[in-house]
């Protein structure tokens, strides 16, 4: 797999990342096509993969669940007030390489898994 790494100068278009993440099978960062995680890692939370949820300022988001992602770190402190998933603390995370919003990362004491926000993302 050809990984995309901050030292390249080679910078992929939008049309060669939906290539590239068709041909690995990945899902990449919408805004710098970083690896993000794959395929086989959408989950269901809830009953469903993707769910859509506003947050207190009223911004509406469409996320899907990914038990794991790699290519993503948690970039603030957890919570658990307005938690979208009961029992639930959660955390911003952001693109490992462009420290883009992609989402969040629920845990709870049994569970963690990643919240992210399908329009930021490219799928295969």
């Amino acid at each position: 797999m050809e990984v995309i790494c901050k030292q390249s100068p080679h910078r992929v278009s939008g049309e060669e990342s939906k290539i590239l993440s068709q041909k690995e099978e990945i899902i990449v960062c919408a805004y710098c096509n970083h690896y993000i995680t794959d395929p086989l890692k959408q989950i269901i939370v809830n009953g469903s993969f993707s769910h859509v949820f506003a947050n207190p300022h009223g911004y509406v988001f469409e996320i899907g669940c990914f038990s794991h992602a790699g290519g993503c770190r948690p970039s603030s402190m957890s919570s658990d007030e307005f938690s979208w998933f009961t029992g639930f603390s959660w955390q911003i995370c952001s693109c490992n390489y462009c420290s883009n919003h992609l989402g969040w990362m629920f845990s709870s004491k049994l569970k963690i898994f990643y919240g992210l926000i399908l329009e930021r993302l490219i799928f295969p």
